[in-house]
């Protein structure tokens, strides 16, 4: 297998590259103490549950950074709404 061809450069792709180092040295551990014959299935019972674990943590990382840089952003400027015209105006005054 090559080297990888890209770089973390942010603390969101560190973070999650990671977590996918973590899972690959469970994985290898598996593998490596699985009985012979049960290495497939003892893979895909650590994929099925860690494996599913690190994707509800990444997209949990990935909405917690998104949130974060919207927040130094501030909100995105939008016209005001303004009520009905017939409840902005004052009081009718009385005519004889």
């Amino acid at each position: 297998m090559s080297e990888p061809s890209h770089t973390p450069n942010s603390p969101l792709q560190r973070q999650i590259t990671q977590m996918a180092l973590d899972l690959a040295v469970k994985l290898e551990e598996t593998a490596g103490q699985a009985p012979v014959g049960g290495v497939l299935a003892a893979c895909e019972a650590l994929l099925f549950d860690q494996g599913r674990q690190m994707l509800r943590d990444s997209l949990a990382a990935t909405l917690q950074h998104h949130a974060k840089n919207a927040e130094k952003k501030g909100a995105l400027p939008a016209p005001a709404r303004a009520d009905m015209p017939a409840v902005t105006r004052g009081p009718a005054h009385a005519s004889s």
